[in-house]
């Protein structure tokens, strides 16, 4: 509120770095990222072929779930941290969900030019951010990280789901190694309602990991911390994503007397989200003085 009673919609865009130029400049990479896009598109039309299969799919999943947590992030720094302390930016937030929706899109539906769409649009950004990140300062660790995750994303689909027109033209594109065995009996393996072990050594491994991450990330010195903190996040991890996986699991079981599919998919999606919950929330507490 202002001293006249009214809100000051001005100062609360300032405050979080939305002004007139933070705009133009937002505009000026939205409109560079839209050319480069175009061109990505036409090129990997003209030159690739895109198998739409379980892969593309799992693109779109991934995808809009690496968004969508830059999203929030972008949300709790603005309005968790003092003005002028956040490292990411609203004037972002366009361009982020532009690329949501098409990997939303992509989720919903494997069509070929869509994917390609998509594929290109995220080239298009990590070209234009990798020439931003050279010449100013304006991205983040945070925008490092999400760049990363979207190139590896870019990595899996090419391994997974696109063929040059050469290999296509010689019998070895993706579509060949892609083709479903429409004969093979879907009760052969069913799902069980556990792990694996190397599933849980590979969690618990991890879990490990990100426990003496937020260790250093509140300050710690690598030889301070105490390895029964280490355990006990860890453990809180753990258990915390079992809790999460075993309500929806359990829910589809007893709606359709059968286990959730693809079940170690999920407790993964889960444990990524909790630990980013986990992880952010140390990040942001860095930035309070003690």
């Amino acid at each position: 509120m202002s001293a006249t009673g009214w809100f000051d919609f001005p100062s609360l865009f300032r405050d979080r770095g939305v002004d007139l130029a933070a705009l133009g400049g937002a505009y000026l990479v939205l409109l560079a990222t839209l050319i480069l896009t175009i061109a990505a598109f036409f090129a990997v039309r003209r030159l690739l072929l895109i198998a739409p299969n379980r892969s593309t799919r799992d693109y779109g999943i991934y995808g809009s779930l690496t968004l969508a947590t830059l999203l929030i992030a972008i949300v709790l720094e603005n309005e968790s941290l003092p003005s002028g302390a956040a490292t990411l930016h609203y004037v972002a937030v366009p361009q982020l969900l532009l690329l949501l929706s098409l990997h939303l899109a992509i989720w919903r539906r494997q069509d070929p030019w869509l994917i390609a769409l998509g594929a290109g649009a995220v080239a298009a950004t990590i070209g234009v951010a990798a020439l931003l990140g050279v010449t100013t300062t304006l991205l983040g660790p945070a925008y490092g990280i999400v760049l990363l995750v979207l190139a590896s994303l870019l990595g899996f689909l090419w391994l997974k789901a696109v063929s040059t027109q050469r290999g296509f033209m010689k019998a070895t594109s993706i579509y060949s190694s892609s083709k479903e065995a429409l004969d093979t009996d879907p009760s052969a393996s069913p799902q069980k309602p556990w792990l694996g072990l190397t599933q849980w050594a590979l969690l618990i491994t991890a879990s490990v990991a990100l426990a003496v991450a937020n260790s250093l990330l509140r300050g710690a010195a690598i030889e301070e911390i105490p390895a029964i903190d280490v355990a006990t996040e860890s453990g809180l991890l753990l258990l915390v994503t079992a809790v999460v996986c075993a309500v929806p699991a359990v829910g589809y079981w007893m709606n359709r007397k059968a286990w959730m599919p693809e079940l170690t998919r999920f407790v993964w999606l889960a444990w990524i989200v909790v630990g980013f919950a986990l992880t952010y929330g140390n990040y942001l507490d860095s930035f309070v003085p003690t």
